[in-house]
């Protein structure tokens, strides 16, 4: 037996924390090494905006990224860890109007803070490598890079219908609209139509989903978020003429209106036209008529709603006839043009040829409106399809139905058409079709539904977009050698100053002309500055470029990128866009900047809701670190659940996994105080009686299991693992005195939980691998163990006997006996239950059990 009273060293997290946080700091124990005989592993996790300390979420997200980076550096990787802030946006600007304050002193405060934490809780961070967004040495390469992009066409202005934040002041990008309310705020987003700037992402939008091929380490869940968002279809652009009520051609747009379709083959079924309240040159198309009042109506309605909720249909429709008319090129017909709320310009060219038999939006529309609805794909189940044959010939317009029909089947009232297949890429289709584009009123087209990217933001906290306007030349970018265009530092944002009210930010002069010009006072979307951060890290002190290509080529691609799964559109798609910009321009050779995509799941309240300040749940990780210690808290985090998937957070998980540390803290010491174990060599399997020789099978067993976890990122079930082996472990030394121990056994136990844990218990494990183990320089700067599957498989399985079907009693045989062996070793184990009995059956099962049929 060991000797219990035995006194080791207390667990003192906080004086253990607190030793390693400042050894690891002044020997530089993090910074990358750059070693270039070793492979690299880039890992990462997203940076954090300061908006005041760093939560529970925030600590998840870098915990998991940090046991990735200690574990990899272990297993002989040259890694890249770093960290840093995207620091600008709207939330400094509120608080510096709620504080008064500066939104750039509360941004730099509130990041000091958060680097506080981020080193109380032990992350394994290149330090030297911060990078903070709202530096001008970082955003002068963004207004660097903007340029780059204006130069090959890929910048441009325009006059647009765009979301506004009413609350927020300030536009927003389609993909930051959520059920049509702004994704910061929450507020409802309105249409105004505003001179803005926009990046060509949609001359990327094939390659960005082509190329969603290339990420198998991506879940699918994002990669289809993506594939919808980009909505590639695959129809024809139609050609309407155009007129009045008496079919006279009206000038304006060359006579024309264009729709995009994915249905030609339903040409003959539109009964009316529809233009979106945003279409533009639509109240021209109705200025001076009797129907200008009704549709301008429509259009005042139709701003007050969201773009999305519009589009989803089920909300009441509203629209008007404008009074015009235009001809459908397949049959000549004439069909009203009529504005409609639920029809936008985000999709396609905002003009739509409906077809109300086969929509249900459509259908609803003419039902309210009385307009025709003409069946012309119909099924041999539809109870109009007999009508329609018996009165061929006759055009039907109007129907009794309760809802629009299936749009596949057979064409009919289709003209020459009628009897093809109708639907997507059907025959009927493609003929259709191909009588367009002889005609040269139809043309193939792939339609997208992703739009270019909108960076123009009316606020202060921003990167200048780096442009100015001149009333001769137009606009004109800043020459590079007077970048970064830097922000005025003391605006009152409380009194209502702003960057256009700025008269020593705006007037300049014009770079080409040297005339009066206006500094452009709109500031870049914040994403634009997220959108090439990682590749900052690489060479994050260049001021020469934004990034050296061999830095990147060193790093670039990131192995390992963790964060939420609500960046699956903003964040990870525009991210994607840079790369390939950047790579376009020859300065990168990647063309995607995410290998593997961890997205970790939300920790929620012990009630199970999503924590948030509003509702005063929010569980800050102080509140752990300070009666547990930081490793009690990363234990936690990564035991209670697997990573993708949300947790409520436990206070009784919390104090279990502290029992854990403190116990294992206490074997480790135990296992070390074995008589020779430090000088040990590896134990000699074949010497071990059959106590050490189950633990010694346990090791092998339990460490390939947590090392294939740790390549899984299964941290939940790496850490069982580590816990079963301290069970095992346990039972040995509390069974076996420490002298009679496996000396070199006792060793190399200790030593590989110490290793094990230490990418998740970093300080723990540091101060263990020290103390206790004796060992110099740092646990990180060791090799990960290496354990054989094969080693932890028995020489000898215990098999149980059993006499009609009852256990009477086990057997030890060679794990590979054969039957006869087995037979022979079970008779002699219950010989005394059989005694003069005739055995009339013996059944064998391989490795497990013995039946004896006795009477």
């Amino acid at each position: 037996m060991s000797d219990q009273t035995k006194e080791f060293p207390l667990y003192d997290a906080q004086a253990i924390e607190t030793k390693w946080q400042r050894t690891w700091a002044e020997k530089g124990t993090y910074k990358t090494d750059e070693d270039p005989n070793k492979p690299k592993k880039y890992v990462l996790e997203m940076f954090p905006y300061p908006s005041g300390d760093l939560h529970m979420g925030h600590a998840r997200n870098y915990t998991i990224g940090d046991a990735m980076a200690r574990q990899a550096r272990m297993r002989g990787y040259d890694v890249l860890h770093p960290m840093g802030f995207d620091a600008f946006g709207l939330p400094a600007e509120n608080a510096a109007i709620k504080h008064h304050t500066q939104a750039g002193a509360w941004t730099y405060q509130n990041m000091d803070n958060a680097l506080a934490t981020m080193r109380r809780m032990g992350f394994s961070y290149d330090y030297d490598r911060l990078v903070r967004t709202c530096d001008p040495e970082y955003y002068k390469w963004g207004q660097w890079i903007f340029e780059k992009m204006y130069e090959r066409g890929l910048v441009y202005r325009k006059k647009n219908p765009v979301n506004w934040c009413p609350k927020c002041n300030t536009v927003l990008a389609n993909e930051q609209v959520t059920e049509g309310r702004c994704w910061r705020c929450d507020s409802l987003v309105e249409k105004r139509d505003l001179d803005q700037w926009y990046l060509k992402i949609t001359d990327y939008a094939q390659e960005l989903l082509d190329d969603l091929d290339k990420l198998p380490g991506w879940p699918e869940r994002v990669k289809q978020m993506q594939a919808n968002w980009i909505g590639r279809s695959e129809g024809a652009e139609v050609d309407f003429t155009l007129c009045d009520r008496d079919g006279n051609p009206i000038e304006g747009d060359e006579g024309k209106i264009t729709v995009f379709t994915t249905r030609a083959d339903t040409l003959f079924g539109c009964s009316f036209f529809l233009l979106a309240p945003e279409y533009k040159g639509l109240m021209d198309l109705v200025a001076g008529t009797e129907y200008e009042a009704a549709v301008r109506e429509v259009v005042d309605q139709a701003g007050n709603v969201s773009a999305v909720e519009r589009a989803q249909g089920v909300l009441e429709k509203h629209g008007a006839f404008t009074g015009r008319y235009v001809v459908n090129p397949i049959n000549g017909d004439k069909v009203p043009v009529w504005v409609a709320d639920y029809v936008i310009s985000d999709y396609g060219t905002g003009a739509v040829m409906a077809v109300p038999c086969g929509d249900q939006r459509d259908f609803e529309f003419a039902k309210k409106y009385d307009l025709p609805i003409v069946p012309i794909i119909l099924t041999g189940d539809d109870p109009l399809y007999p009508k329609l044959k018996d009165e061929q010939g006759k055009v039907v317009t109007s129907v009794d139905w309760d809802a629009a029909m299936a749009a596949e089947g057979k064409l009919v009232q289709s003209g020459k058409y009628t009897g093809l297949a109708g639907g997507k890429h059907s025959e009927g289709e493609r003929a259709v079709v191909a009588d367009l584009e002889a005609a040269g009123t139809g043309r193939r087209k792939v339609n997208f539904r992703l739009r270019d990217w909108l960076i123009s933001r009316q606020r202060y906290w921003g990167n200048p977009i780096p442009m100015v306007h001149c009333d001769h030349c137009g606009y004109v970018p800043v020459p590079e050698d007077q970048l970064p265009v830097t922000l005025p530092e003391n605006l009152d944002l409380g009194a209502g100053e702003t960057l256009a009210g700025c008269k020593d930010f705006y007037e300049t002069t014009c770079p080409v002309c040297g005339r009066p010009a206006k500094r452009e006072t709109d500031t870049m979307d914040t994403f634009t500055c997220s959108s090439w951060y990682y590749i900052r890290y690489c060479d994050p002190h260049n001021d020469k470029l934004p990034f050296s290509k061999e830095a990147v080529g060193r790093w670039m691609p990131v192995d390992n990128y963790i964060g939420g799964i609500e960046h699956a559109i903003l964040h990870l798609l525009y991210s994607r866009f840079w790369t390939k910009v950047l790579r376009d321009m020859g300065m990168i050779d990647v063309d995607e900047p995410f290998t593997n995509l961890l997205c970790q799941g939300m920790v929620k309240d012990e009630h199970g809701d999503v924590m948030s300040k509003s509702k005063g749940n929010v569980v800050p990780p102080s509140s752990v670190i300070e009666p547990y210690g930081a490793d009690t808290m990363r234990l936690t985090i990564l035991f209670i659940a697997p990573p993708e998937k949300d947790f409520d957070w436990d206070p009784n998980a919390v104090a279990g996994c502290n029992r854990f540390l403190k116990r294992a803290w206490r074997l480790v010491w135990e296992l070390a105080s074995t008589p020779g174990a430090a000088q040990a060599g590896a134990p000699d399997a074949e010497a071990l009686d059959e106590r050490a020789a189950s633990l010694f099978r346990d090791l092998h067993r339990l460490g390939s299991r947590c090392t294939a976890d740790f390549d899984r990122q299964q941290f939940n079930t790496a850490i069982s693992a580590v816990m079963e082996l301290a069970n095992s472990a346990s039972a040995w030394v509390n069974d076996v005195a420490a002298e009679d121990r496996d000396a070199a056994l006792a060793g190399r136990v200790a030593h590989d939980m110490v290793a094990m844990l230490a990418p998740i218990c970093p300080h723990w494990a540091e101060e263990l691998f020290h103390a206790a183990l004796g060992r110099e320089g740092s646990v990180y700067d060791e090799a990960w163990p290496e354990f054989d599957a094969s080693l932890a498989v028995a020489n000898t399985v215990e098999i149980a006997v059993q006499v009609m079907g009852k256990v009477r009693g086990h057997a030890t045989v060679a794990a590979d006996a054969s039957k006869d062996d087995m037979q022979a070793a079970a008779l002699d184990a219950v010989s005394e239950h059989i005694a003069g009995k005739t055995v009339r059956k013996v059944i064998v099962v391989p490795g497990k059990l013995v039946n004896i049929v006795a009477n």
